[in-house]
């Protein structure tokens, strides 16, 4: 099999509510999108959100990268093609990643081929900060069937504790709860803050200061009275391995665009269980794509709640099946192959380029 035609694309889907975290107010979802083909005409998709601060990746960056492998791998094998972009992970995670998923889906690889129906828990933003609406969003959620929620932390130590004990008194045992500062805190206030949670109901404490801030988020692991996640601080395997070996850290995060292919997004999950510590999956700013690919692994290699929630946030979808969700859910049927809605895709693209061999 030979890649013919490469389609980059950037498109723009407005979110149905904002989403607030400590660094911003996200209203849109704008990733790159790969769309690959063969002689055949067949298509695979990839995507890859850059987000501002959440990577050292910057969005012209990235895609300047995929022009540059879009015309490489053009007119070459398959196995070529990954070999040229997987050279390129370490510089440009997330737009390697996109190519490389575009290419797993052109070749059906088998984890996205599940043979039974999936049903992938995933967890809920709650995003609610007084009480009235911290109850009213809780009962909603619940209603939902969603057994874990996410409330996110690192604005100010003080007040999010308290909206923390809030959220707690509302769910009354109902949920479990993750907290997730983006690594936002100063370690002095992230330490005041993790010593002083009651852990009733609290699964775990994410990122609580900077992406190289190793020292910083030891220091807080050591000392919180919930497990600690790592996110952001997470690459390779190199940084799973030294995220393990942390006193307090119970969990590592991983993210489809942060690794590579699906097969290595799945080495990388059953390494981070071989070294005694809870993986933890899922990008919550991706779009259906993403969404689906990473809830196709989630059914193979997760045992908590799902973060590929981003396609229950955007006004509109890409598959002209959806995905479906039911009571807390994602839902995929047996053999599902997506169908991307070609006329969706153009109504919210910002810019596109073809590359093509004949």
């Amino acid at each position: 099999m030979k890649i013919k035609e490469i389609d980059l694309i950037q498109v723009k889907v407005p979110l149905t509510v904002p989403y607030v975290v400590s660094t911003r107010t996200i209203t849109d979802f704008d990733p790159i999108l790969i769309c690959a083909r063969d002689e055949d005409g067949r298509e695979g998709w990839g995507e890859a959100l850059i987000a501002p601060g959440y990577t050292y990746e910057t969005l012209e960056g990235a895609w300047t990268f995929c022009e540059t492998a879009a015309g490489l791998i053009c007119g070459e094998s398959i196995d070529k093609a990954r070999s040229i972009v997987s050279e390129n992970l370490a510089t440009s995670p997330g737009a390697a990643s996109a190519l490389l998923a575009a290419m797993d889906m052109l070749q059906n690889v088998s984890v996205l081929n599940p043979k039974e129906d999936i049903q992938i828990p995933l967890l809920a933003p709650l995003q609610g900060h007084s009480p009235s609406e911290i109850e009213e969003q809780v009962e909603k959620l619940i209603e939902q069937g969603f057994k874990t929620l996410k409330v996110k932390v690192g604005f100010n130590w003080e007040d999010d504790l308290h909206r923390v004990e809030l959220v707690q008194q509302a769910i009354r045992g109902r949920t479990t709860i993750r907290l997730d500062a983006n690594r936002s805190f100063k370690v002095d206030d992230a330490i005041k803050f993790a010593q002083k949670l009651q852990a009733e109901g609290i699964e775990l404490f994410e990122q609580p200061c900077g992406s190289d801030a190793w020292d910083d988020n030891a220091a807080v692991a050591a000392k919180s009275n919930v497990a600690v996640m790592l996110d952001e601080s997470i690459y390779n395997m190199d940084d799973v391995r030294r995220a393990a070996a942390i006193d307090g850290v119970k969990f590592i995060k991983l993210k489809l665009k942060k690794i590579g292919s699906v097969e290595m997004l799945c080495d990388a999950l059953d390494e981070i269980r071989n070294l005694g510590v809870e993986p933890v999956l899922g990008d919550g700013t991706a779009l259906e794509v993403g969404c689906w690919m990473e809830a196709c692994v989630a059914a193979q290699k997760i045992n908590n709640a799902g973060e590929m929630n981003g396609f229950l946030k955007t006004t509109d979808r890409l598959f002209k099946d959806p995905l479906a969700f039911s009571e807390g859910c994602m839902l995929i049927p047996a053999n599902f192959q997506p169908d991307i809605d070609h006329d969706v895709v153009r109504f919210y693209t910002q810019r596109v380029k073809r590359f093509s061999k004949e």
